[in-house]
């Protein structure tokens, strides 16, 4: 099964009778528009078309949305299980004040969906780690569309940290109201544009540094360099209590 057609079955498997799947294509040349299109019956909307990038898709699928509440899936990432978002939807439900919802994420390698490379907890994100260059997982945030009206949507001017820069829009900025669930919603494969390297790494923490000045939050090159080292050392110390918990059983 094709990466995109996982990604898809975790949405159709979900336990919640009120999901309102759009899909955004930006003319894929990979074989992924052969699998959209024959799962096509399965989504609320479907548009293939170019872009001017990943944020460009992601703020054509959110002025697209109907529903109280936004979730975000690339092509390479799948709900945790399927009552994730019954979860989310009641979590909002009996908390109307609550503007954000925030999880965990799985990282796992690429080639095997069994070995778990990194967790991001979530829970343990405060507003002032934006500072380093720290933010929550991405698809593991459930917005009220009502909060886009409010703080925008993802900038076009950025190459790999457009999400962050919304993030400290939403944290920062307009500092919406938030709850951190500590739960996996999202299983993630590792990789990405900020994440695929050296060079990728500098670039983003270039776009990452302009942003905090731009919005007057004090940061520095080397706070936001020594996001790197610190996670290498969580992975290594992730991967030897890993291999402990193995040995174990």
């Amino acid at each position: 099964m094709s990466v995109v057609a996982d990604c898809i079955k975790s949405v159709k498997k979900q336990t919640h009778s009120e999901v309102e799947h759009i899909v955004i294509d930006g003319c894929s040349i990979d074989g992924t528009l052969s699998v959209l299109h024959q799962q096509k019956k399965n989504f609320s909307a479907f548009i293939s078309e170019p872009d001017k990038g990943i944020y460009d898709a992601l703020n054509k699928g959110i002025t697209r949305a109907t529903g109280d509440a936004i979730g975000l899936l690339h092509a390479d990432d799948m709900f945790a299980n399927n009552k994730v978002l019954s979860l989310v939807s009641k979590i909002f439900e009996i908390n109307p004040e609550i503007d954000v919802i925030i999880g965990n994420a799985v990282l796992f390698d690429p080639c095997n969906s069994n070995i778990i490379k990194r967790i991001v907890r979530s829970n343990r994100f405060k507003p002032w780690m934006l500072r380093f260059g720290f933010m929550p997982a991405h698809t593991a945030t459930f917005i009220r569309r009502s909060v886009f009206k409010k703080v925008g949507i993802y900038r076009n001017d950025y190459e790999s940290a457009s999400d962050f820069e919304f993030f400290v829009r939403l944290f920062w900025i307009y500092r919406v109201r938030c709850c951190y669930i500590n739960q996996t919603l999202v299983h993630m494969r590792i990789g990405g544009k900020s994440t695929s390297g050296i060079k990728s790494y500098l670039k983003s923490s270039s776009e990452i540094l302009h942003i905090l000045r731009e919005h007057r939050f004090y940061s520095n090159k080397l706070f936001v360099l020594s996001r790197l080292p610190i996670k290498w050392i969580n992975n290594w110390m992730f991967c030897l209590w890993n291999s402990r918990i193995r040995r174990k059983f």
